[in-house]
């Protein structure tokens, strides 16, 4: 048991390094430019699919809440956490809209949109992308073979995540999202 708990951890160990190595300028970028939206009254908005909806969710709360300091929340929102919304669509034969028409209530005003996508195809995140005007930022966070980020409307952004298992995918995930709101947290309050 020992022995495999050291490898995993050394695959983990590796993948964030490879993580931050080959996409640590993009972080940095999608980080600016999320600080410049908040300065403008903009907002965060995340999506995922399966085990990363509860990244999106867990990324979204850092960005309200916070992470190791006390300070101002930042707006953010993770989209398909209604239970009885995504029941009422359900129950109405309308998976496909989970994602979109909760966006719809909340895209007026500038804001990042910002995907955490698996290498499965998800009729929420295809439908939700057919939703996005142009002048959004979509920044698309996923493995290197995933339906979303291989579309005909590429992300503004995006972070093509090393790995080869659905748990380390979310585990990068959930780093990309630590790491962002880190970032955002250094610009707007100098720590």
């Amino acid at each position: 048991m020992q022995e495999r708990l050291t490898r995993s951890c050394q695959r983990i160990s590796s993948l964030v390094a490879e993580l931050a190595d080959k996409q640590g300028e993009s972080l940095i970028r999608i980080g600016h430019d999320l600080a410049d939206i908040f300065t403008r009254g903009g907002q965060l908005i995340l999506a995922g699919n399966g085990p990363l909806q509860a990244v999106a969710q867990q990324t979204a709360t850092a960005f309200s809440h916070h992470l190791g300091f006390e300070r101002p929340p930042l707006p953010a929102i993770s989209l398909g956490c209604d239970p009885i919304f995504t029941a009422a669509l359900l129950a109405d034969r309308q998976p496909h809209e989970i994602l979109a028409r909760e966006y719809r209530l909340h895209n007026e005003r500038e804001h990042m949109l910002l995907i955490f996508c698996t290498q499965q195809p998800s009729p929420q995140i295809s439908h939700l992308l057919e939703q996005i005007e142009d002048s959004r930022c979509l920044v698309i966070i996923g493995p290197e073979n995933s339906p979303a980020i291989n579309r005909d409307r590429q992300p503004e952004l995006g972070l093509r995540l090393p790995g080869d298992s659905p748990a380390r995918l979310a585990e990068l995930g959930l780093i990309c999202g630590h790491l962002l709101c880190e970032l955002v947290e250094g610009e707007l309050f100098g720590v």
